[in-house]
């Protein structure tokens, strides 16, 4: 696979550190054509045009071949303000065919050539984002993945910077989160040779008061980092990503993940009723920030390497510290702006969303407000002889809920100074074009452009 043709320096000469950083060089990103990934991508490929090629790791599906997956993924409205000011720039997308599970991430050995001799930055961003995986499910996908990528990466002849996106939960058995990779107890070893144990207990054990295995397989991978790198490797460990506060378009966002789910659920009316804390800091972040965040730290790692600074650098990208908003505004404020749903929605006038701590409470204002009626719309549909669907759907949102219900009855405070330390060392034209900023962010009309988006679908 031959690369693009690089352009001249002087084509792409700019007055901002970051932008001359990337000028010249090849990335690797996996987890490419997620949320997260495509804004990561067009974010580079706009504001860092010299960059010479972006390769990402595609996996092919039963149902679309690699050529379609691509397709699909550069028709993203995503794109669109790259295709309206230098369609070009497209062409620095790669595809590289591969599987996270595979040996070598089933990398074929012409593209494996080519990763070894040109890239200079690997984003791992790919990761399995589902909280009731099985101990074995979780680790085999998001920490041994992150094993062999590292080990691909130790061969790369340009010795790469390497970024590994964790999450900021990975952590949460602890009320106070700092920007530290934290020990998870038991042996990296250990844990490969019970992967297939039946036994709860043990399980318990390993995940140490964690809420499930996807966040205790992201915390095994942050350990390997750590133990892998020195002087050129960063994990940044996002909260809750929601949609874009600007870039590429306002309240922009893809896929159903949880968050959008919720907020969609309320404005329909068809979730309204939550077990939770409605006065526990909602920490959720745009998805454009995490994005800048990455690309900056990548830069700030080099920087580090130059002067000899070692060490695995952690940035808790969050806004609950800096910038709080309770889950009880967040959820009201979204249902303010229900009328972006039409006629999508189940009452007239606009519903509150209202969180109860007590379980017994919420069971009974579960009951009353939600099961009842859809019970009753439901035997509606079955006299008229149509499908009865509405407990069913109930069922499904139940048990997002209760998935998510962990994070809503708990605080946590996830500090923050590295990420503020970085903010402080980027010049002015590189703050405003790679802002992470969280104090800047107006909550109001930012989850107005989240529920204009999650009602348009923008993607």
């Amino acid at each position: 696979m031959s690369a693009n043709t690089m352009e001249t320096d002087e084509q792409f000469t700019d007055n901002s550190p970051i932008v001359n950083f990337y000028s010249g060089k090849s990335v690797f990103v996996t987890g490419a054509t997620g949320f997260l990934g495509t804004v990561l991508v067009e974010k580079l490929l706009f504001s860092c045009k010299g960059i010479n090629n972006i390769y990402i790791l595609i996996k092919q599906t039963e149902d679309l071949t690699i050529e379609a997956r691509i397709l699909n993924y550069l028709n993203s409205k995503a794109f669109h303000r790259v295709k309206n000011t230098n369609p070009e720039l497209m062409k620095k997308i790669i595809p590289i065919c591969g599987n996270l599970e595979d040996k070598n991430l089933g990398i074929s050995d012409s593209d494996m050539k080519t990763l070894l001799e040109e890239v200079s930055i690997v984003f791992h961003l790919a990761a399995k984002l589902l909280f009731k995986m099985s101990l074995a499910a979780a680790v085999n996908i998001n920490t041994k993945s992150t094993e062999q990528l590292i080990a691909i990466c130790k061969k790369m002849r340009r010795n790469p910077i390497f970024i590994y996106v964790s999450s900021a939960y990975s952590n949460v058995n602890k009320q106070i989160i700092d920007e530290k990779v934290y020990s998870t107890g038991v042996p990296l070893e250990t844990i490969y040779d019970t992967l297939d144990a039946k036994n709860t207990r043990l399980v318990d054990i390993f995940l140490d008061k964690r809420p499930n295995t996807y966040t205790y397989s992201k915390a095994l991978a942050e350990v390997l980092v750590e133990k892998e790198f020195d002087e050129s490797a960063a994990i940044v460990r996002p909260s809750i990503i929601a949609s874009s506060i600007r870039e590429p378009i306002p309240g922009w966002l893809s896929g159903s993940h949880g968050f959008p789910r919720v907020v969609e659920a309320a404005c329909k009316g068809l979730l309204l009723r939550w077990h939770g804390n409605g006065t526990v800091a909602f920490d959720i972040i745009p998805v454009d920030h995490v994005a800048n965040l990455i690309i900056a730290a990548a830069w700030e790692s080099n920087e580090r390497r130059l002067i000899g600074n070692k060490g695995v650098k952690v940035y808790n990208c969050c806004s609950g510290l800096r910038n709080p908003i309770d889950v009880s505004t967040v959820m009201n404020t979204c249902l303010k702006y229900r009328k972006y749903f039409g006629t999508r929605t189940m009452s007239i006038i606009t519903p509150r969303f209202i969180m109860k701590k007590n379980y017994f409470l919420y069971k009974l204002l579960y009951f009353t407000y939600h099961t009842i009626p859809a019970a009753i719309i439901d035997g509606f549909f079955w006299l008229t002889g149509r499908t009865p669907m509405m407990l069913n759907t109930l069922h499904k949102l139940r048990k997002l809920s209760s998935v998510l219900e962990y994070f809503t009855l708990r605080q946590f405070l996830f500090l923050d100074s590295n990420v503020r330390g970085l903010l402080r060392r980027m010049e002015g034209t590189d703050r405003q074009t790679f802002n992470f900023d969280v104090t800047e962010i107006e909550w109001e009309p930012f989850l107005q452009n989240c529920v204009r988006g999650i009602a348009n679908n923008y993607d």
